[in-house]
């Protein structure tokens, strides 16, 4: 055990759950952060039973939830804020303004619950990763409110990043092109459905748009993470790393 503990939000599937593997294979304690108690109970025991892995229930949008469940926690070396949503709807649309609530809520808003409620516990030279998106630098019809969301999640690790450097803290992003998670697999079955198409034509349009011709993998994010909670990016903070496949640049 190296003696660190990690949190992890969105730790039962994707990104999350690729990084919770990766930060328990170097060693840490992982606090699995999600909504789905049974996924987090199998993740836990996959990755070494409770005493290694901890389940945490409870929806980051839910602020005085995430409090009493993460303030309690007296030392904490890396938090990686994977949890997120992605629905869509254009501005017009009538189910837009809840839309936008629900996103904002859990994307942007979960991440600042998850810091306040932890950053007295954040051990000298600790280590923030928020997961945004390309989306977060970029734009996409009807994706009003996850655009925002990452992009609101970018000015936040900006303006954590200066607040905690004097404790030796890193606040960094990571901002993924198509991951092929259950959230972008999702997302490929509305496209598919909007313009007539079967799946696989739906995915093989998306790849023809990435330059190394495929999907990155979640544990490809993964190990970008790791390398950003590890001593060797001591000096990185503040920034937004694209980890797309060369989709885009921005």
């Amino acid at each position: 055990m190296s003696g660190r503990t990690s949190i992890v939000t969105g730790a039962s599937s994707g990104i999350g759950l690729a990084s919770a593997e990766r930060l328990r294979r170097r060693g840490d304690a992982v606090v699995l952060v999600g909504t789905d108690a049974g996924e987090l109970t199998r993740v836990a025991e996959q990755l070494g039973g409770r005493d290694v892995a901890r389940p945490v229930v409870v929806d980051v949008a839910d602020a005085a939830r995430v409090f009493d469940a993460l303030s309690r926690l007296s030392s904490v070396h890396t938090i990686v804020l994977a949890a997120g949503i992605c629905q869509h709807a254009a501005i017009d649309a009538p189910d837009a303004d809840a839309i936008w609530k629900r996103v904002l809520d859990v994307n942007l808003h979960g991440a600042w619950h998850v810091l306040r409620a932890t950053v007295s516990a954040i051990q000298l030279g600790g280590r923030v990763i928020a997961v945004s998106s390309g989306l977060g630098k970029l734009g996409r019809p009807e994706y009003g409110a996850y655009c925002a969301s990452k992009h609101g999640l970018l000015g936040l690790v900006k303006c954590v990043a200066a607040e905690l450097a004097p404790r030796g803290i890193t606040v960094n992003a990571v901002c993924p092109g198509w991951v092929n998670t259950r959230m972008a697999r999702a997302d490929l079955q509305a496209l598919a459905q909007a313009r007539g198409w079967d799946i696989a034509r739906a995915r093989q349009e998306i790849e023809s748009g990435i330059p190394i011709g495929r999907m990155v993998e979640p544990d490809e994010v993964a190990a970008l993470i790791e390398y950003l909670a590890s001593p060797a990016a001591a000096a990185i903070t503040g920034e937004a790393y694209d980890i797309s496949g060369g989709e885009f640049f921005a």
